[in-house]
C-alpha cells in the first residue's frame, strides 16, 4: 500500500541532535504539565466539546508557563461512543511501558482509546522575525510521535498537521490507509517541518480510535531557527560591506 506520509524528514529518533548555530523559539516536552490519575471525562459524549482538565487526572490542557508552550484538547463524537466518559489515559503521562522511555525528559503526551475523535491544537508559535523584515531565516518544526504497534483498524486514523499561514501541512495523515501497513509502530519517529517562508504555525493532532491498545505518544516538541537563507545572507553581506566602508 503507498505510504502518504507527507513529511520532509522521518527517521529513527536521534536523541539530542541539534542543528549547528539553532536556536529554540518554542518548545514542549510534556514536563511541566501534571501527570495524575486515568481521565474522565464529565461531558456529553453526544456532543463536541471541549476537555477540561480535572482535579487529580492528568492535564489535557496546558497553560503556557514562559517555559513550554500550552495546548487545549477536544472531543469529536465520530462514532455515536462514549469517548472518554468512561476513563482513558489521554494527557499529560510518565508511563513508559509502552514506548520504553521518553525522548525527552521522563513525561510525554498520550491519545488512547478515544472512542471518537481527540484533538490537541498546541499554542501558535510566530516565526522569529516579523513579516515585514528584509532577513528571513530558515526554521523548522521537529517533533517525536510513538505509534503503538497493535492491530489497528481500518477505520482508525492518525493525523498529525500545522495551520501554517492557513496552508495545511501534514506530517502524518493515515486516512484511507492501515496504519499497520504503515512502518511506523513500535519505536520513536521524528518528523521535520521546514516553516521557512511562514509566519504563524499552529501544531495540530488527532487520534481517532476505538481499543485501550490503541496510543499515539507525543514527545520533544521543538521549533527553532536555522540560519539565513541565501538572499537574507547576501543582505546580510552587503550590510557588513557598507558598515566596513563607513568606517574607513
Amino acid at each position: 500500500m503507498k505510504n502518504t506520509i507527507a513529511i520532509l524528514t522521518i527517521a529513527g529518533v536521534a536523541a539530542g541532535v541539534q542543528a549547528s548555530g539553532s536556536q529554540v523559539i518554542a518548545f514542549t516536552s510534556f514536563e511541566n504539565a501534571f501527570v495524575g490519575d486515568q481521565y474522565v471525562d464529565t461531558g456529553d459524549a453526544s456532543v463536541d466539546h471541549d476537555y477540561v482538565n480535572n482535579a487529580g487526572q492528568s492535564d489535557v490542557d496546558f497553560l503556557a508557563d514562559g517555559v513550554e508552550i500550552g495546548f487545549d484538547s477536544e472531543y469529536f463524537n465520530t462514532r455515536n461512543d462514549v469517548g472518554a466518559t468512561d476513563g482513558d489515559f489521554i494527557g499529560a503521562t510518565n508511563f513508559t511501558g509502552t514506548v520504553g522511555a521518553f525522548t525527552d525528559g521522563v513525561q510525554g503526551f498520550e491519545l488512547q482509546d478515544t472512542d471518537g475523535t481527540m484533538r490537541t491544537t498546541f499554542d501558535t508559535v510566530n516565526s522569529p522575525l516579523g513579516p515585514n523584515s528584509r532577513i528571513e531565516f530558515e526554521w523548522n518544526l521537529m517533533m517525536d510521535f510513538y505509534v503503538q504497534e497493535t492491530g489497528w483498524e481500518s477505520d482508525d486514523q492518525i493525523h498529525i498537521w500545522v495551520d501554517a499561514d492557513g496552508t495545511q501541512i501534514d506530517i502524518l495523515n493515515t486516512a484511507g490507509q492501515d496504519i499497520d501497513d504503515l512502518g511506523i509502530e513500535g519505536a520513536w519517529q521524528m518528523a521535520t517541518v521546514n516553516l521557512t517562508g511562514f509566519t504563524s504555525v499552529t501544531l495540530i493532532v488527532e487520534l481517532e480510535s476505538n481499543s485501550g491498545s490503541e496510543s499515539l505518544y507525543l514527545d520533544n516538541i521543538v521549533f527553532k531557527t536555522g540560519v539565513p537563507t541565501p538572499g537574507s545572507l547576501a543582505l546580510l553581506g552587503l550590510g557588513g560591506l557598507a558598515v566596513t566602508r563607513r568606517r574607513r
